[in-house]
């Protein structure tokens, strides 16, 4: 996994070190262990590497659906988090600064960018037709499925956001054609949460 430097002032050295950072005496730079959850370090990350979800462990999800397109079946594949992850988010109490604040239910995550080094590479190694494209929808750039058979993107809207859609079950039998692979390692990403009866239950867990 390439190694997280970070940004750290002179003045917030001591913060750095106190959670953990280690300072690099050759290059003149602090940086994550690789043991160590990245997003702690929020405030110091390169820009590039922006996140506002986080957890200690996660899952990727497995499906089939439709292709809207040449209407073949193919994989499609995601990515969630557990009950206790926590997202980043307004603080109400103090204006202009930003809290984490847990949630004590699963969710798929869509619109994917900023993973995390170590899990944008275990997620990069399921498939080449699941990768980071860009969108003329969204005009944005994120993890993305493409049809095994004719390349074409396959939108998250559809499958995260729209009833029915391949990771939006509205039945149980919908949902045991999911299959979900928990992966002990922490967690983050900058994208989208979606709250509700997903039906994840019913899903297939191993």
């Amino acid at each position: 996994m390439p190694r997280i430097d970070l940004n750290v002032p002179f003045s917030e050295k001591d913060d750095a070190k106190q959670l953990g950072a280690r300072w690099d005496a050759n290059k003149k730079i602090w940086f994550i262990p690789e043991h160590l959850d990245p997003s702690v370090f929020r405030r110091w990350l390169p820009q590039a590497l922006d996140i506002g979800i986080r957890a200690e462990r996660y899952f990727i999800a497995k499906t089939a659906k439709h292709c809207w397109k040449c209407g073949a079946v193919t994989r499609v594949f995601g990515v969630g988090v557990p009950p206790g992850h926590e997202t980043l988010e307004l603080d109400e109490e103090e204006e202009g600064t930003y809290c984490w604040c847990a949630s004590g239910q699963p969710s798929f995550v869509h619109y994917v960018t900023d993973l995390l080094p170590k899990v944008a590479a275990r997620i990069g190694g399921l498939s080449r037709y699941y990768r980071v494209d860009f969108s003329k929808t969204t005009q944005s750039s994120y993890w993305m499925n493409h049809c095994e058979h004719c390349g074409i993107k396959q939108g998250d809207f559809e499958m995260y956001c729209e009833p029915s859609g391949a990771f939006f079950p509205m039945s149980k039998e919908a949902a045991s054609l999911i299959v979900l692979e928990v992966i002990a390692e922490p967690f983050g990403c900058n994208g989208s949460t979606s709250y509700g009866d997903h039906f994840f239950d019913f899903m297939r867990w191993f």
